[in-house]
């Protein structure tokens, strides 16, 4: 018997339909695997099982008996909490804190501190010991907080958890210990609906997987007897390619658009060198810690080196600054797209043509025609799944929201990306649409990429030559076509 399920739950904004009766349950001691492509529905339906939203039409039952969620906090009371993919903490205020936030133990004079942050440790220890609770969340690496948001969503003592990509910016290390919790947690009967785009964690973790397309529910799967390949297919409707897509060779015989030399930051970095050549896709793979997006933002002049120089096309950047590096047509694509990305205020157009404003000047006023043709062909080359190009970004799923980012530096024309975890979040299909769409570009536009990513079998797919870094030194630059996930990760452990 389900202990929660959605029945014929329908979701609209306006005239999207992001849900169309869905009907989904859980059963105690459970983890129920969603998944799908971007824009299928997932974050939506969660959304609405945890008191965010309310369904347009249908109903929410809880150990079969209908129950109506105004707020967030009417989910929790009903035993139901969610670890967002978006960092959501406080950051000024200390691990503990942000565990217990709305929760802290109370006294005769006030709240009890102690007991409060013993109990923040007692939850923080389930999933991981190696974080202090007393240390600023500020202060704590991505993959830290996402473990501290974890804890706080456990902390409501909520008996089913939502888990949306909880393994995102984990190491190997960590995601051991959460897969851990995971177990331990559902062999005390609680229930948890798992949300990846990671299909092995989905095999190895799910005792059931439901298959969300467009909005609607389209089967259940079996983990035990089904394949990555049915899971893809099943997402999205259609047989979908794998595979590198080709990469270049003799690209010695190619011109350096981007040479670095002995560049360092202390306590960051140390005497990275390396060539990026016309039309080449550079994959920066290394565990979480190992300097990599460092590098990428000090060569786009975020941060200054202590040593090293870095030259474009030629040319010494001896006074780097982002402005300066994105007029040479270098740009820097944010690991942390919600934070440093997007404008969450302005529509998806607005967001993509931001930078390109001033080449659609016009007399009195900017040519909206020919700006919105222009930002019309990237939504189509990129397979933005969208209602109209006037919405706000906030309404596209993170995954699409990517995309619009990734759009946005195409239309600006600029010859060298440096992308920082670009496909974070985003479903397989997609993944494979963009590492086609940037190998068109660097085949037919001459663009050239520097990709970091986390994801070894991303980093040999999308890769021309991948550079291993390890405590902020480079350790190997193999080609993708001699390297393999065990001889990567080998490089990345030395």
């Amino acid at each position: 018997m389900a202990i929660f399920e959605a029945v014929d739950v329908a979701k609209s904004f306006g005239v999207i339909r992001a849900l169309k009766g869905v009907s989904v349950g859980i059963r105690a001691g459970e983890v129920h695997a969603i998944i799908g492509e971007n824009g299928a529905g997932k974050s939506t339906l969660m959304s609405i099982f945890c008191g965010k939203a309310p369904p347009t039409t249908g109903e929410l039952r809880r150990n079969g008996k209908p129950v109506q969620f105004h707020r967030p906090l009417d989910a929790q009371q009903a035993g139901i909490s969610i670890a967002p993919q978006e960092i959501n903490l406080v950051p000024d205020l200390t691990a503990a804190e942000n565990i217990m936030l709305g929760a802290h133990r109370r006294g005769p004079l006030g709240i009890d501190w102690k007991a409060t942050r013993t109990l923040a440790s007692e939850h923080l220890l389930k999933i991981d010991h190696s974080i202090d609770p007393a240390t600023r969340v500020s202060a704590l690496s991505k993959a830290q907080q996402q473990l501290v948001q974890i804890a706080r969503a456990a902390a409501t003592s909520a008996d089913i958890l939502i888990l949306d990509e909880p393994t995102a910016t984990l190491t190997s290390r960590e995601t051991e210990k959460l897969f851990a919790y995971i177990r331990a947690f559902r062999a005390a009967g609680g229930s948890i609906f798992y949300i990846s785009h990671r299909l092995d964690e989905i095999l190895e973790l799910s005792d059931r997987i439901s298959v969300l397309r467009d909005g609607a529910f389209v089967c259940e799967l079996d983990p035990r007897t089904t394949t990555k390949e049915e899971m893809v297919q099943a997402m999205a409707g259609r047989a979908i390619g794998k595979g590198n897509p080709a990469p270049h060779v003799h690209l010695e015989n190619r011109e350096v658009v981007l040479s670095v030399r002995g560049l360092t930051r202390h306590g960051e970095f140390e005497d990275v060198s390396f060539d990026l050549h016309r039309g080449e896709i550079l994959g920066v793979s290394g565990l979480v810690g190992a300097g990599r997006t460092e590098v990428a933002k000090c060569i786009f002049g975020l941060t200054r080196a202590d040593v090293g120089s870095v030259d474009l096309f030629g040319e010494r950047l001896d006074n780097r600054s982002p402005l300066a590096s994105i007029a040479k047509g270098l740009v820097y694509l944010p690991e942390e797209r919600k934070q440093e990305g997007i404008f969450p205020l302005l529509s998806i157009s607005e967001n993509m043509a931001m930078p390109s404003l001033g080449r659609y000047g016009g007399l009195l006023r900017l040519r909206n025609g020919d700006m919105m043709k222009e930002v019309d062909g990237f939504v189509s080359r990129l397979r933005i799944k969208l209602g109209s190009t006037g919405d706000p970004i906030t309404s596209l799923s993170g995954g699409n929201q990517q995309k619009v980012i990734i759009g946005r530096w195409l239309m600006k024309n600029a010859r060298v990306l440096i992308m920082d975890e670009p496909t974070r979040g985003i479903d397989v299909a997609a993944k494979f649409e963009i590492q086609q769409e940037l190998r068109r570009f660097t085949d037919r536009e001459n663009l050239s990429i520097i990709f970091i990513s986390s994801e070894l079998e991303e980093v040999l797919d999308v890769s021309d030559r991948i550079l291993v870094m390890h405590e902020g030194r480079v350790k190997g630059m193999p080609t993708a076509a001699e390297a393999t996930q065990e001889s990567l990760l080998q490089l990345a452990m030395s």
